[in-house]
């Protein structure tokens, strides 16, 4: 029996010490598979968290770049990327702005650390309640932290993350700093962050001066941006708005009679984003600005504030102008593209830029970006370097067949008329006496006259640099030329005169240079008025404004691949060229024609309202009087001796327009006198 009972008692001990053994197996598999759980839990929630940014940093993350353009008057003309506003202080908004989001958004805001267990729980009973989603749980710090860091995904691990991460900032930041960054970063549709940017593009008013349904209507919109945008969906906007206005009062937000009050007088929106110029009619020129813009601001910012020059009134005539007299004659002179470049003269302020026909059609920017052989047009440079050689207007060169180093420049007439002045053969454009001059005083010269005053592409200091065989941009040539109307005095031409980011920070302030005298005063007023002639009696006369004093220059290119036309009045400069994308000849284009069609017509509209001024000025009394008449006197003398050269020569049909100027090709056959 004794035996019987100590055999009971080992097996009882076995048997207990195998339950012990199973239930510490289960136990260490438990826990292998909470550790193993947790691990892999712990490894999926925090995999690709990304760290907390420190607080000045929140001010810019997840920012893309955006630039509004200004016109010369702070208009805004134009706007690319979000809408950010200047940040305001939590000090400078009225108390009903936050007192609205957080009433509709987070009412507990004061009282949880990041994360509203009461309010999820809420969430939950509410939406089991309903069968789907009615209400949410996220602190007004959740949707900050999920804008700013993290992706729309809608998953647990986004959830946990953006829990996690409300909680750290709870940490760093005091209730009103998250407060005053969510108000300044949030969501308020149409691309547009922050109640600054949203006040002004709804109700045409700083955050700082909104109303009470205004502030309760922006305070709707984070539910859902797109659905009560208020200029889409007003009664949409406006029915939230009411909830808004419902739960201040209930949270002793404002009382029963400013519930009332606000609710009777619903807000009024602006006018769709006061931008009333069409983008593509600037887009060239916006383009050129945002370039320049960075280039000036090393990427300080990504929201700039930019204000330019630009005349919008006069950059839609130019625009209208161009493409008048494109349409007009794209068949019959096989032309498709032209630029327009307007300056004016005191300041170098380019006041309209017109790149090209069709924004939407191509990007590229024919005033800035595209080289192309001036033609004529560069014989400016070439006399103006002339003069400085000790050559005057008087200074007589044979219009004759001539070989330099075996180039040969031809008239496109194949006729020459003998003994010429310098000045006849600018007005009329003489390819041969340029290419004499040019050669005299030696092409190095030309191309230096030419980077004074203001040309920057690579000039090729070859003898047919003198009928304009280097590329050049119609924005270098047209302020270059400024300098002659300006007594020889280089204003750099510029388009940006300021740059702000949302702040108010002043980031560019244009300095305009000390005028810089490049070349003699005497010089400059020979070259306008040989220029002058060239306007009233020479292959300019298209460009002829009434009583209005104008000068400028012509110019085709070889085969009437490129037709220019640049010049200027007292006031003004502008420049014109016409052309195709593909190089591809005009027909029988020159700059006479349809270059000067546009200058003209465009340029009477720019001087609408502007007093009369002569481009050169005349000495008053007796003496200058006398001077006066002996002046015209010798030009009508001179008038008289060139017919009677003509004749004698057998010449007897007016001289023509500028020809096409070619290195290495004779010059083909003009259509129209004057042209």
């Amino acid at each position: 029996m004794t035996t019987f009972r100590a055999d009971l008692a080992a097996a009882n001990d076995n048997s207990t010490k195998r339950r012990w053994h199973i239930m510490l197996a289960i136990l260490a598999i438990l826990i292998f598979a909470l550790t193993f759980g947790y691990i892999k839990a712990k490894s999926y929630l925090f995999d690709g968290l990304p760290s907390l940014p420190t607080k000045e940093s929140m001010w810019e993350m997840n920012l893309q770049p955006n630039m509004t353009l200004l016109d010369s008057q702070g208009n805004t003309i134009g706007h690319r990327g979000p809408y950010v506003g200047r940040p305001l202080k939590l000090s400078e908004m009225p108390d009903h702005l936050p007192g609205a989001f957080l009433a509709i958004e987070d009412e507990r805001f004061y009282d949880h650390a990041g994360i509203d267990r009461k309010a999820i729980l809420r969430a939950f009973f509410e939406n089991t309640k309903s069968g789907k989603t009615v209400q949410g749980g996220s602190t007004l710090t959740q949707q900050l932290v999920k804008n700013m860091l993290l992706t729309p995904d809608r998953n647990y691990q986004r959830k946990f993350q953006e829990m996690w991460l409300a909680y750290e900032m709870e940490q760093s930041l005091t209730k009103p700093e998250i407060l005053e960054l969510y108000l300044n970063r949030i969501s308020l549709g149409n691309r547009t962050f922050g109640v600054e940017a949203a006040a002004q593009r709804y109700f045409g008013k700083s955050a700082k001066e909104i109303n009470l349904s205004e502030a309760a209507m922006l305070a709707g919109l984070p539910k859902a941006p797109s659905r009560y945008d208020p200029t889409r969906n007003y009664d949409g906007a406006w029915r939230r708005a009411k909830l808004v206005l419902q739960s201040m009062n209930k949270n002793n937000m404002i009382s029963i009679t400013q519930l009332s009050e606000a609710e009777n007088n619903p807000p009024v929106l602006a006018a769709s984003d006061q931008i009333s110029v069409d983008p593509d009619m600037i887009g060239h020129f916006f383009d050129y600005v945002d370039e320049r813009a960075s280039e000036l601001v090393g990427g300080k910012s990504k929201d700039l504030i930019v204000t330019t020059t630009l005349d919008p009134k006069l950059q839609k005539v130019g625009a209208d102008t161009l493409e008048k007299i494109l349409a007009k004659n794209q068949k019959n002179r096989k032309v498709s593209e032209g630029a327009v470049v307007l300056i004016d003269n005191k300041s170098g302020a380019i006041k309209a830029l017109i790149g090209g026909r069709d924004y939407k059609q191509s990007k590229f920017n024919r005033a800035a970006q595209a080289q192309r052989q001036p033609g004529s047009a560069f014989k400016v440079f070439v006399y103006a370097a002339a003069l400085e050689e000790g050559f005057t207007p008087g200074t007589v060169r044979r219009d004759q067949p001539v070989t330099i180093s075996g180039w040969s420049p031809e008239n496109y007439t194949k006729r020459y008329r003998g003994p010429m002045t310098i000045r006849e053969a600018l007005k009329h454009s003489i390819n041969t006496v340029a290419a004499q001059v040019g050669a005299e005083i030696g092409p190095s010269k030309v191309a230096s006259i030419a980077r004074r005053f203001g040309i920057r592409s690579q000039l090729r200091a070859h003898y047919s640099i003198a009928l304009g065989a280097s590329e050049v941009t119609l924005v270098d040539m047209t302020s270059a030329y400024m300098v002659l109307v300006n007594g020889g005095v280089r204003r750099p031409s510029y388009f940006i005169t300021d740059i702000t980011n949302s702040t108010g920070e002043t980031l560019y302030k244009y300095n305009p240079p000390a005028a810089e005298r490049v070349y003699a005063q005497t010089h400059a007023d020979q070259m306008v008025d040989m220029m002058r002639d060239a306007v009233m009696t020479g292959t300019a006369r298209g460009a002829q404004m009434g009583k209005r004093e104008v000068a400028g220059k012509t110019g085709t290119s070889q085969d009437h691949r490129d037709a220019w036309f640049i010049g200027f009045s007292t006031d003004y400069t502008a420049g014109v060229w016409m052309g195709n994308d593909d190089n591809s000849s005009m027909y029988k284009m020159t700059g006479g024609l349809l270059p000067a069609d546009v200058w003209r017509d465009f340029m009477k509209v720019v001087h609408k309202g502007v007093s009369y001024k002569p481009l050169l000025k005349i000495e008053e009394g007796a003496e200058g009087s006398v001077k006066r008449q002996r002046m015209d006197f010798y030009a009508g003398m001179v008038q008289e001796l060139l017919k009677e050269r003509n004749l004698a020569a057998g010449i007897d049909v007016p001289l023509v327009s500028d020809p096409p100027t070619n290195a290495a090709v004779n010059e083909t056959t003009m259509t129209r006198a004057g042209g």
